[in-house]
């Protein structure tokens, strides 16, 4: 039997709770701020947005959810363990096995897109086709673009939540000892578990669970290079390394290398 605060901390109650859910907020954009001021090359600031967004959205999505689980697990339990100590257990499953949850039913979908991109003209402007640019929003950006990725993503990101919300459903019988453990530990200091479990704990793993989402929503082209760009590279290498231009490029080296034709040396004979 856990043993309860004298208050008991509640995720969605209270001044303390919305400041709490505001810093978390903060110091997660901050981190894809910092994080773009050390991209090179940059992303322009509507494409960056765009990305950013698709976070912005999906991460409210997931945090809803998360919410919602940590409520009915402790309304399942009777209210032997507060919402908040539930919201830690959830969160954790979701910053680990959540996060890879939704990066493989998003690459997943990206690749089914591709598939049936590949077999469509150039100028099909089909929802497949946009889904498997992922992170290209044409130029100028596209809106529909935006918000075909955005959805794809937001729901790749609740599927992972609900599975990881459901074992912690399933499984709260041994889980309710890690929340009832850390209800024991903040016991008389509801408001102290509250910015634990919401801002301190979170403030870490949604840095790192924001920028992995980043790396994986930015635009790549495959290869590193455009199509152009590749067939641009492969016909200059050809061309320097023709016979004729072969010749001539070590000519010209032995030229410039030649201390007759060194500018100071002419001057000076």
């Amino acid at each position: 039997m856990a043993v309860l605060a004298p208050t008991q901390c509640k995720l969605l109650t209270g001044p303390a709770a919305a400041s709490a859910q505001l810093l978390l907020a903060i110091a997660a954009f901050s981190g894809l701020v910092y994080k773009r001021s050390l991209e090179y090359p940059q992303r322009p600031y509507k494409v960056w947005s765009m990305d950013v967004s698709k976070q912005v959205v999906s991460s409210a999505a997931a945090h809803v959810c998360g919410m919602i689980i940590a409520v009915l697990a402790s309304r399942a339990q009777a209210h032997e363990v507060s919402s908040c100590a539930w919201y830690f257990v959830a969160f954790s499953f979701d910053t680990t096995l959540g996060v890879s949850i939704a990066i493989i039913f998003h690459k997943a979908a990206v690749k089914w897109a591709k598939q049936i991109a590949s077999r469509q003209g150039p100028e099909d402007m089909s929802w497949q086709k946009a889904l498997a640019e992922c992170g290209s929003y044409g130029d100028p950006p596209s809106f529909r673009r935006f918000y075909i990725q955005l959805a794809e993503f937001s729901v790749a990101v609740i599927i992972g939540r609900v599975i990881c919300g459901s074992l912690v459903i399933l499984g709260r019988g041994v889980l309710i000892h890690v929340a009832a453990l850390l209800d024991n530990l903040f016991y008389g200091h509801p408001t102290a578990l509250l910015y634990f479990v919401m801002v301190m704990c979170p403030l870490c793993m949604n840095l790192v669970q924001a920028l992995v989402q980043d790396a994986v929503l930015k635009f790549k082209k495959d290869g590193k290079s455009s199509p152009k760009t590749q067939q641009s590279l492969e016909s200059d290498s050809q061309h320097l390394l023709s016979p004729r231009n072969a010749s001539a490029a070590g000519t010209s080296q032995q030229t410039r290398g030649s201390p007759v034709m060194d500018g100071r040396n002419i001057q000076q004979v």
